[in-house]
């Protein structure tokens, strides 16, 4: 497992001409090619505008850096200047050269005039300077897993100990902390016998304390807050925000009501702090500020030097109301029970920023109770023939997939369709394996009839694979080898089980294989007809990323309009949605719900464009980005329309038209390479080769449902709505 327990998260290695810049926590390096072999020597690293975790100085003339990196250049003190995307000169200045690649690093040259060459065709990144000088190079790990592990015992007083560290992956203490990328991933937290917590991972000194009784319920629902203030976590008879200036902020004691005031404070300091830093290391106009920024009592760049307690005492005085229409859409939250088994979760959890919420019993199972209880997802009880599927540690909740009973339980007896089942298994496979690549993608279906094998060849082939699949096979009433030779196939990226599913087992054409028994499985799963989440959470255990398991069967149609978007980036709780599969089955997945199955194509951000006609020639259209586990709250998402000046905006922000559509304007949108287009309900690949005709036919059709003041017809690929 890569990590950094020693605390060095960059180290420096020389080898002849090249400087590695190597990134302990991912375990890469980032060569760096000079004219003459570097003689590093330690370097202060507050040279930089920029968080740096090491940074060493020598001399140098030239620079070589790879072609698979990306550099921009900026002056010293930070000021953007220039993408190296072309030949390019610059005068005499003192200049910093920002590299992303296998990780993160900065070259600093003071005094200085630069030639750069080599960018235009894909090669190496060339830069000379106008003689020998003193370069600095500093490196900042990427930090996309955690370095360290802390180990606490089952006692509330220690978890506030190690909660208070987790803000220690933060690298900026300023509104910069907003970017996700300047969060870092949190060390994990594991049950122990006693409290370790290594010695590098040090509390933040922010100037906050959150107090709550110490109890678990009440240190989970502020973890995240927490861990995004950098505060420390302390006991206390009743919740309150204390502030180093001797202000303190009561909290609501009553446990949702504690959540919902924690939830929003948390989206204040997340949406103000960007706002703040919209004048910082990347200068940007911003949607929220022309909608709120008027009704602001100050000016938010003005706070960028401000220590975080200094924040928080103007955001305090902002008026929910005010921030409310702008806070963005948090993908992922998490119902923990109030006992030690949640504890596991939480450094993922504040990863996502993730709003916890507490409810059910204490104790999920006993040690010794582990072979004996059974599974209770399914109905009346009955569960996997083993007797060992344990109910999840918690249940996740996702806006994308609204749940109509409320806040569930993550022992309920039945988990209600929309919910998701988590266990620390599944952040766990996210950090270990590689995903496929978005159009790499390869799908397998195994179905129990020749008529349905028949169904999906015509549905996947015909007359293209849905967009961001590589390949398919349908493999019918395999026998128990061939169904685990197909799961455990390292080339299959996704699998839709259609074989008969009891508990956790699977019905093949000679006997059962039970999911929770095999050693490899694609990254994600489908069941249907699975009577719970129970196989999806097998599947989960097994090392998918996240598993949907459905209580029907899907029409073929609507089978490959999800799978499309499985393999389009979409995360699994918007598929599902935009799929419309909660119109024929109840859906519960395993897994985290911002979840994606494929890589997206240049790391882009996945975002969906409704379309609602107004009549045949005019359509109303919104749109919104996806936040995910890869594109996380913070991340801003400049959408370019030609028919709109657009600013950039939070992802996960919905925003309006100015005004509708043509016909033509729609079309283009289809081949939009990340975003998936939803029109009047039915979801339009580019592959469907979506013609005038089309769009107005769903336009007609939308128009008659809303004359009969009801839904359209059930059609959910463009391909049916020719039909």
């Amino acid at each position: 497992m890569t990590g950094s327990d020693d605390g060095n998260r960059v180290t420096f290695e020389t080898a002849g001409e090249t400087l590695h810049v190597r990134d302990t926590i991912e375990g890469e390096r980032l060569p760096l090619r000079f004219d003459r072999a570097p003689d590093p020597r330690p370097a202060i690293t507050d040279l930089f505008a920029f968080p740096v975790d090491r940074a060493v100085s020598f001399e140098a003339e030239a620079i070589s850096i790879p072609k698979y990196s990306t550099v921009s250049v900026r002056e010293s003190s930070g000021e953007f200047v220039a993408e190296l995307s072309e030949d390019l000169t610059l005068p005499r200045s003192a200049y910093c050269f920002d590299v992303v690649g296998a990780t993160k690093a900065f070259v600093r040259a003071v005094d200085v005039e630069v030639s750069a060459t080599g960018m235009a065709d894909g090669g190496a990144v060339e830069i000379e300077f106008d003689g020998p000088t003193t370069v600095t190079v500093g490196g900042r790990s990427l930090h996309t897993r955690p370095e360290a592990t802390m180990a606490v015992p089952d006692d509330p007083e220690a978890l506030m100990r190690a909660v208070s560290v987790l803000g220690s992956s933060i690298a900026e203490a300023s509104p910069e902390r907003s970017w996700p990328t300047l969060r870092g991933y949190p060390p994990r937290i594991g049950r122990g016998e006693t409290l370790s917590i290594p010695g590098h991972l040090e509390t933040p000194d922010a100037g906050v304390e959150i107090a709550v009784p110490a109890t678990y319920a009440d240190v989970y629902r502020v973890t995240t807050l927490a861990y995004y203030l950098g505060a420390t976590v302390v006991p206390g008879a009743e919740p309150e925000l204390r502030l180093e200036s001797g202000y303190v902020e009561p909290l609501p004691t009553e446990g949702p009501a504690l959540e919902e005031r924690v939830s929003e404070l948390l989206g204040t300091a997340l949406l103000l702090d960007s706002l703040a830093r919209t004048e910082g290391y990347v200068p940007s106009e911003r949607y929220e500020y022309e909608r709120i920024g008027g009704k602001l009592s100050f000016y938010p760049p003005n706070l960028a030097d401000r220590p975080m307690a200094e924040r928080l005492m103007e955001y305090l005085e902002v008026d929910p109301g005010t921030v409310e229409p702008c806070l963005p859409e948090w993908p992922t939250t998490a119902v923990l029970r109030p006992g030690p088994s949640g504890m596991e979760l939480l450094g993922h959890l504040a990863h996502l920023l993730a709003p916890v919420r507490v409810r059910g019993s204490p104790v999920e199972a006993g040690a010794d109770d582990r072979g004996t209880l059974r599974d209770r997802s399914g109905p009346g009880g009955s569960g996997s023939p083993t007797g060992a599927v344990l109910p999840p540690t918690a249940a996740v909740v996702s806006r994308t997939l609204a749940v109509a009973e409320g806040t569930p339980r993550p022992d309920d007896v039945r988990l209600p369709s929309g919910t998701a089942a988590l266990d620390v298994a599944a952040y766990e496979n996210l950090l270990d394996r590689s995903r496929p690549t978005k159009g790499d993608l390869r799908v397998s279906l195994l179905v129990d009839s020749d008529e349905r094998a028949r169904a999906f060849e015509r549905a996947m082939g015909e007359p293209e694979l849905p967009d961001g699949v590589g390949a398919w096979e349908v493999l019918v009433r395999p026998t128990c080898e061939e169904f685990r030779d197909r799961l455990g196939d390292p080339n299959v990226g996704l699998s839709l089980c259609s074989l008969p599913v009891d508990g956790s087992r699977v019905a093949c054409a000679d006997g059962v294989v039970d999911v929770a028994t095999l050693d490899r499985v694609p990254t994600t799963t489908v069941f249907e007809r699975a009577g719970g989440v129970t196989p999806a959470s097998a599947s989960v255990e097994a090392g998918s990323f996240g598993s949907i398991a459905l209580d029907g069967a899907l029409d073929v149609e609507r089978v490959r309009t999800l799978v499309g978007l499985l393999a389009t980036a979409t995360p699994f709780a918007a598929s599902v949605a935009l799929a419309r599969v909660r119109a024929v089955a109840g859906v519960r997945l395993a897994g985290d719900p911002s979840a994606i199955a494929v890589t997206p194509e240049r790391g882009g951000t996945q975002g969906v464009v409704r379309v609602r006609s107004i009549s045949e020639t005019e359509h109303a259209v919104t749109w919104r980005s996806l936040p995910s586990v890869d594109a996380r709250i913070g991340t801003e998402y400049h959408p370019l329309f030609e028919w709109a000046d657009t600013v950039p905006e939070l992802i996960g922000t919905e925003r309006q038209a100015p005004r509708p559509l043509s016909t033509t304007e729609v079309l283009d949108l289809v081949p939009e390479p990340d975003g998936v287009v939803d029109l009047n309900g039915t979801v339009v690949f580019e592959r469907d080769g979506v013609t005038e005709a089309d769009v107005q036919r769903s336009a007609r059709r939308a128009l008659a449902a809303r004359d009969r003041r009801q839904r359209p017809a059930d059609r959910i690929s463009a391909r049916s709505d020719r039909e």
